[in-house]
């Protein structure tokens, strides 16, 4: 029999932009101890396989401190005789030739693992284990393909594995029914994966951010799911990598199951903007934020709704920012979806409410610290802040999507 430790969306060297360096590098750590229990489990369990189905880092330059703490962990699996078998993602792929190589190709250079990198047609790695002849192919994603495109349909010819007792299949793509409608990228469709009955046992795909087995036609198809959540859009998304017990000789026979990883914790709650008091605002704010909040957790509060100007105006958001950071992990307040009432038109230009830009916000206190500065080398220090920090504002630390 063969144990096969199948795992993908790893998303090492992942990039945060406003946590803060010592955040980021905890933040990385986690990412890095979410991978590494795919790998102990490999060795626990004596896997013969390991596989992983691409995005094992978030870029296709990620730092060397990175490249070799990952390569120890290939050593680990090299020295204990299990064959590594891996693919690029869409994430760490280079977008054109011209970038370079993959990540994974320095792996494959060291003789640490095989490396799949012709995405026009799979090819093939063969191993005769235990009495079972296995065959492996990997399809990695093509950049250049149209969003519209069915990646199994755009082959250079039909897929054609040599003979062998059981044949796997990894790619990383999307597949149908498995996104959101509106997702913009190539999706191999079902009719393509049911035409490979026969020929292919089971599909094993990377990407999807959702663990799942699906039968379609007569072809297994299995999603490991990412081995971390990496946003507030995967609050609900269970974590993991799948393992599979294959036994022949063929047709071969498949067990497979999903292997839960515990992520950080991450919490969103929404705060209604009507429910704030008009007396006391922020301690009522930051009792909230203190209700929810937890050491080692990720936390986003997000205020959203009309707000009444004089209660927005005596709402102290830097204090409850502080709090929030001081009891979690990493903490965001997002104020996107709140606006301001205001008593008449004229107030404002237009009636109904005022969209709160957190721009307009940060100058907003920085001109009235410069407005209450001492002397006049204080307000061109705050002025140079506050067009600093306007010049470098990025996007959240934790995305929605």
């Amino acid at each position: 029999m063969i144990t096969l430790v199948f795992a993908a969306d790893s998303h090492l060297n992942k990039h945060y932009a406003r946590m803060t360096p010592d955040q980021l590098a905890a933040r990385r750590e986690r990412l890095r101890s979410a991978w590494k229990e795919t790998v102990d489990f490999a060795l626990a369990q004596r896997a013969q396989v390991y596989v992983h189905g691409g995005d094992l880092f978030d870029g296709p330059n990620p730092r060397t401190a990175e490249l070799i703490w990952t390569t120890d962990q290939f050593q680990r699996l090299a020295d204990a005789g299990v064959a590594v078998l891996l693919i690029g993602g869409n994430h760490d792929i280079p977008k054109s030739r011209l970038a370079g190589a993959t990540p994974q190709r320095l792996f494959d250079t060291a003789r640490l693992a095989h490396v799949f990198t012709d995405p026009t047609a799979p090819t093939w790695w063969v191993r005769d284990i235990g009495g079972i002849r296995l065959a492996v192919g990997g399809l990695p994603p093509d950049p250049r393909l149209a969003r519209d495109a069915d990646p199994l349909a755009e082959l250079a010819g039909p897929i054609t594995p040599p003979p062998a007792d059981c044949v796997l299949l990894v790619t990383h793509y999307a597949v149908e029914g498995t996104l959101h409608p509106s997702a913009d990228e190539p999706v191999i469709r079902k009719a393509s994966i049911a035409a490979l009955e026969g020929v292919v046992d089971y599909l094993l795909v990377g990407h999807v951010h959702t663990a799942r087995e699906l039968t379609v036609g007569g072809v297994k198809v299995l999603f490991p799911g990412p081995t971390e959540r990496l946003t507030f859009g995967e609050l609900d998304v269970r974590c993991g990598f799948a393992v599979l017990k294959i036994d022949g000789p063929r047709p071969c026979r498949i067990a497979a199951r999903h292997v839960h990883i515990d992520p950080q914790p991450m919490r969103r709650e929404t705060v209604r903007a009507t429910d704030i008091p008009a007396d006391g605002p922020t301690a009522w704010l930051v009792d909230r934020v203190r209700a929810w909040s937890a050491p080692d957790q990720i936390l986003q509060v997000r205020v959203e709704g009309p707000l009444r100007r004089d209660t927005y105006q005596a709402l102290r958001f830097l204090e409850v920012w502080q709090v929030g950071q001081d009891l979690n992990f990493y903490f965001d307040l997002d104020r996107h979806l709140l606006s301001v009432e205001v008593d008449s038109p004229g107030d404002l230009g237009y009636a109904g409410g005022e969209r709160v830009s957190p721009r307009m916000e940060i100058a907003r206190v920085a001109d009235g610290l410069a407005a209450a500065a001492a002397t006049a080398a204080e307000v061109d220090l705050i002025v140079a802040a506050r067009d600093l920090v306007l010049d470098h504002y990025g996007a959240p630390a934790i995305e929605d999507t």
